[in-house]
């Protein structure tokens, strides 16, 4: 009798054993079915990223207190690829926000497993740099564009909501817009002054001798091409970055060195390019240019007719027999 009730519990504990394993492999696959990868794209002329949406099942029925929507809460995701024999210190410094200090985060994302130049890793969208961020954004929404006084927003997909779009555009926490006007092809205007300022999706202009390029990390620079009898500390730091203090100077140029890669303020050489973060450049040297914005006249276009303006925030609803568009010339 001793032996048929130890059969039985461990009869018993096998079953139960089976469903548990059952449970979380369907739970696990029911996650996976959550990751929604809608576009691909190319970064800093290199490396290929996916990006898309996400829902986790314990989310799924939950509302959200401010706008009681029905909409399923979610985030944007990024997935990419280690380069080759690339470790966690330098991906993490490359891609993550919080430079090589999150790198742990980055055993969380590849679930423990070392890197492979390989396996896409899937980072949630709040983790990465602004550029890697704005980048996604472009790819995602491909008829969002630049626009007199800001950036402008077509709702693409049913499952965007006015907390996602406010988390992922703004440093703002004030959603506006309520689900019942919140639709699928409308059309809204963000202000630059509102618009994070790390996207890079803003074009700017700098004053000439400087321009503006991409490096191969992705980000955007002011450059300065060295002249015969230019110096890094007057002709680079005084002229273009204006800090008044002797340390301040100091510091500048050293940060330079480091960030241009040069072991030498003194091995300066004509025709080379020195890269500037734009974040220094000094006021009167770096500029919104309103030149970028044009109107173009379409066939039914009437003179007396002026093109209206684009208030902030302001649901844009569309419009049949529009007679004017604005063509945007964007720098990026």
């Amino acid at each position: 009798f001793k032996k048929f009730i130890a059969s039985i519990s461990v009869l018993f504990l096998l079953l139960n054993f089976h469903s548990v394993s059952i449970s979380q492999s369907s739970e696990f696959k029911q996650s996976q079915m959550e990751i929604l990868p809608l576009t691909s794209f190319l970064f800093a002329n290199r490396d290929t990223m996916r990006a898309g949406w996400y829902i986790s099942p314990a989310s799924k029925n939950k509302k959200n207190l401010k706008s009681v929507t029905k909409k399923p809460e979610g985030s944007l995701f990024v997935q990419l690829k280690p380069r080759f024999n690339e470790g966690e210190y330098q991906l993490a410094l490359r891609v993550l926000r919080g430079g090589s200090h999150q790198r742990t985060h980055l055993r969380e994302f590849t679930g423990g497993k070392p890197l492979n130049h390989k396996v896409y890793i899937t980072i949630p969208f709040d983790f990465l740099i602004g550029v890697i961020q704005g980048e996604a954004i472009r790819s995602l929404f491909p008829n969002d564009r630049v626009e007199a006084g800001g950036w402008l927003h077509q709702v693409t997909y049913d499952w965007e909501t006015p907390e996602l779009i406010e988390k992922v555009f703004t440093n703002s926490e004030n959603y506006i817009y309520p689900n019942s006007i919140f639709k699928q092809g409308i059309n809204f205007t963000i202000p630059w002054k509102s618009l994070r300022s790390d996207l890079e999706l803003e074009p700017l202009a700098v004053r000439d001798p400087l321009f503006i390029r991409r490096d191969d990390s992705g980000l955007r620079y002011a450059f300065y091409r060295i002249k015969h009898g230019d110096t890094l500390y007057s002709s680079v730091i005084i002229r273009f970055i204006g800090e008044k203090t002797h340390y301040a100077r100091s510091q500048n140029a050293s940060d330079l060195l480091i960030l241009n890669g040069l072991a030498d303020a003194r091995s300066l050489s004509p025709g080379q390019y020195i890269k500037i973060p734009l974040e220094w450049i000094r006021s009167e040297y770096l500029h919104h240019v309103p030149s970028i914005y044009r109107l173009t006249e379409e066939k039914n276009f009437k003179k007396n007719i002026k093109p209206k303006k684009h208030k902030p925030y302001n649901i844009l609803q569309n419009e049949s027999g529009k007679n004017y568009k604005i063509d945007t010339i964007s720098q990026r």
